[in-house]
C-alpha cells in the first residue's frame, strides 16, 4: 500500500490539474457513538465531498486473511479508475495509542489489498494527526478533522475542526490541560532539566506539588511527549512538540494581563531606558530572540513590537518614558500569571532576557511574523539540543 506525503493546498494544486480538492463543512458533533455509526459518519462524509459522478461502496467488517476490518471503502471515478480505503476505528486516539498502532496497521496496509487506511474516531488530536501523517495515513473524527488523499483516482479531501476534545467522560478524572500555574511549571521544566528525572524529583525543581507532577507527566506520556522507563523515570522529553503542546492551552495575551503602550521615540530608545531601569522587567517575544541569535543570523522578520514582563507595567512604563495607548502600540507590558514564566532569565548587554523556551512559547502566541521566529529559534536549539527536533 502506498503512503502519501501530506500536501497542502497549494501543494495539491501543483501536483496534477485534474485533482479533486474538496473542502466541506464540520459535522455535527455526536457523543456515544459506537463503532458502527463511526464508520457511517465517515461513509457519508465521503460521499458528501465527492462529486455525483463518483461512486461510493462500504463493506462492513469483512475478513481479509487473518484480517477482520472495521470496513473496507471502494471509491470509482467516472473514468473507471478506483481505489480502495481500509478505514480503521479507535475509539481512543491518544497520540500515545496512535504511535503504538502505526506498526499494526502498517502491517495491515502491507497484507491487505488498498491505497489508503484512514483512522476513525471520536476525536483526533493535532499531535495525533501529525504521527499518522508521518506514517502516510489518514484520519476522521466527529469533530470535522478529516484527511484522505488517493493517488489514483486523484483525490485529496481535508478538512478542519477542532484541536481541543469536545467530548468528556465523567469517570475520567485525568488531567486534560496545560492550563495554570501547576502545569506551566512542570512545562518550564521539563523543556530545561537534565535527564533522566523522577517524578518528585521533577516536582522538587518545579517547585509543585508532587501529586501535580504526576498528573502532568501522566497526561504528557499519554500525549507520546515523555517516554518513561524503570520506576516511570522520564527518560526523554520531546520539547518541541511539547512547547506546542503547552501554547494549546496557554497564550502571551490569553494567559496573562497585558497593557498596551507606545514609544513615541522608538523601540531602540526603549531598549536603552531599560538598561539603566531599576524596575524589574524581563524581555520576552521577538526582541529576545534576538540575542539568542548568533551574530552572524539576521532574524526572520523586523523588530515592530517590544514585550515585556514586569510585575508593575504602568510605573514601568512611566519610568522608561512609555504612553499607553488603546491602538497602534508598539510596546505589550505583561503581568505574568506565574513566576514560572520568569524562571531561567539571564542578563546580556545590560537587559533581562527570558530563557529559550519562555521566548518560544511567546513567540508560538505572540503577534505579527512571530511563529517564524520561534521556528528559528527552535532551529537553532536543536543544533545543541536534539530533543528540540521535530
Amino acid at each position: 500500500m502506498p503512503e502519501h506525503t501530506p500536501l497542502g493546498d497549494e501543494a495539491c494544486r501543483q501536483v496534477v490539474p485534474q485533482n479533486t480538492l474538496f473542502r466541506m463543512t464540520r459535522n455535527r458533533v455526536l457523543s456515544g457513538t459506537t463503532e458502527y455509526e463511526l464508520i457511517e459518519e465517515l461513509e457519508q462524509a465521503i460521499t458528501q465531498a465527492l462529486p455525483p459522478a463518483w461512486d461510493l461502496t462500504a463493506e462492513h467488517q469483512p475478513r481479509y486473511g487473518g484480517y477482520r476490518l472495521d470496513a473496507v471503502f471502494r471509491i470509482e471515478a467516472p473514468d473507471g479508475n478506483r481505489a480502495t480505503v481500509v478505514a480503521e476505528v479507535k475509539m481512543s486516539a491518544e497520540p500515545r495509542t496512535v504511535l503504538s498502532s502505526v506498526e499494526q496497521m502498517r502491517h495491515i496496509g502491507s497484507t491487505v489489498p488498498g491505497d489508503a487506511i484512514v483512522v476513525a474516531a471520536p476525536f483526533i488530536s493535532p499531535l495525533a494527526r501529525g504521527h499518522l501523517a508521518d506514517a502516510g495515513f489518514g484520519w476522521f473524527d466527529l469533530t470535522g478533522n478529516m484527511r484522505l488523499a488517493l493517488d489514483r483516482p486523484s483525490v485529496l479531501i481535508q478538512r478542519y475542526g477542532v484541536d481541543r476534545n469536545p467530548f468528556s467522560t465523567p469517570a475520567d478524572r485525568r488531567l486534560k490541560s496545560l492550563r495554570g500555574p501547576g502545569a506551566a511549571r512542570v512545562v518550564r521544566t521539563l523543556l530545561e532539566i537534565e535527564l533522566p528525572v523522577g517524578v518528585r524529583d521533577l516536582a522538587m525543581q518545579a517547585e509543585v506539588g508532587a501529586a501535580t507532577s504526576a498528573r502532568v507527566v501522566d497526561l504528557l506520556d499519554r500525549e507520546g511527549l515523555v517516554e518513561r522507563g524503570a520506576g516511570k523515570v522520564i527518560s526523554e522529553v520531546r520539547r518541541r512538540p511539547l512547547v506546542r503542546r503547552w501554547t494549546d492551552d496557554y497564550g502571551l495575551t490569553s494567559s496573562n494581563e497585558v497593557e498596551r503602550a507606545v514609544d513615541p521615540r522608538g523601540l531602540a530608545h526603549a531598549l536603552d531606558e531599560l538598561r539603566t531601569s531599576e524596575d524589574q522587567y524581563i524581555v520576552t517575544g521577538s526582541a529576545a530572540a534576538r540575542a539568542y541569535l548568533p551574530a552572524d543570523v539576521l532574524s526572520v522578520a523586523p523588530l515592530t513590537t517590544l514585550i515585556l514582563y514586569a510585575d508593575q507595567p504602568r510605573k514601568l512604563a512611566r519610568n522608561i518614558g512609555l504612553r499607553t495607548t488603546d491602538r497602534s502600540a508598539n510596546v505589550l507590558l505583561v503581568r505574568p500569571f506565574d513566576d514560572a514564566l520568569a524562571k531561567g532569565s539571564r542578563v546580556e548587554d545590560g537587559i533581562r532576557y527570558a530563557a529559550a523556551p519562555q521566548v518560544v512559547a511567546d513567540l508560538l502566541t505572540g503577534p505579527g511574523r512571530s511563529t517564524e521566529e520561534a521556528e528559528q529559534l527552535m532551529n537553532l536549539m536543536a543544533e545543541k539540543d536534539p530533543r528540540w527536533t521535530e
